[in-house]
């Protein structure tokens, strides 16, 4: 497994959880989708290296 792989997923899970965490805080303050655009990043970086090697 790439390495790079392995720190992008480890990213992703970590930012879930921080997600779920502050999920009131983030519904109050950040109405913006830039939680939303920050995994959607990720996930598309994942899916483009993995696919890619």
């Amino acid at each position: 497994m790439n390495i790079s792989i392995f720190i992008l997923v480890f990213l992703l899970i970590i930012h879930v959880i921080r997600f779920i965490f502050y999920a009131k805080v983030y519904i109050v303050y950040s109405m913006g989708l830039g939680p939303i655009l920050l995994m959607g990043l990720i996930v598309f970086l994942i899916l483009y290296l993995y696919l890619k090697g």
